[in-house]
């Protein structure tokens, strides 16, 4: 027996070294898996955080303009144009087209009420304009919270 390990040491080690190898590789191959479920868990997860809080600012907004702040719905619109913006380029690979073309009605919406609002600081808001807001608001809030839907479903919640 130790005439045949003296003689086929070489061989033997080779032998080893390829079992380790592809062992090597199994583990790192599930390594690699793990480690795109748990980066693609987590972006879902950052992906509902941004959902979430555009939904909130969205009703906030329909509380300050049932409450007439007018000034406060209009800082808070542009804070909403701006996250839209901000969800649509940052998440442009993840968000299906049917969410983009949402999230940019939204903004669309967003704008409009901005006109309205920065347009009659003045001389106060028409009744007409006020329930164009009230409707854009709403409208505006229901999409945010399809959105944040969409995305607590793909999390699993």
């Amino acid at each position: 027996m130790v005439d045949f390990l003296a003689r086929n040491w070489g061989n033997l080690a080779s032998v080893a070294g390829l079992v380790f190898s592809v062992l090597a590789f199994v583990f790192a191959k599930r390594a690699s898996t793990a480690a795109r479920e748990a980066r693609d868990a987590a972006l879902r997860q950052s992906l509902s955080a941004d959902m979430d809080g555009a939904a909130r600012t969205a009703n906030e907004i329909n509380t300050y303009l049932r409450s007439e702040k007018t000034d406060m719905a209009l800082l808070r619109i542009g804070d909403l144009m701006n996250q839209t913006s901000y969800l649509v380029a940052r998440w442009d690979t993840r968000l299906s087209k049917k969410s983009k073309d949402s999230l940019s009605l939204a903004r669309d919406r967003l704008r409009s009420m901005h006109g309205i609002l920065t347009g009659n600081s003045e001389r106060g808001l028409a009744p007409e304009e006020k329930v164009r807001l009230a409707h854009d608001g709403q409208r505006v809030s229901e999409i945010c919270d399809e959105e944040r839907g969409t995305a607590a479903k793909a999390l699993g919640n």
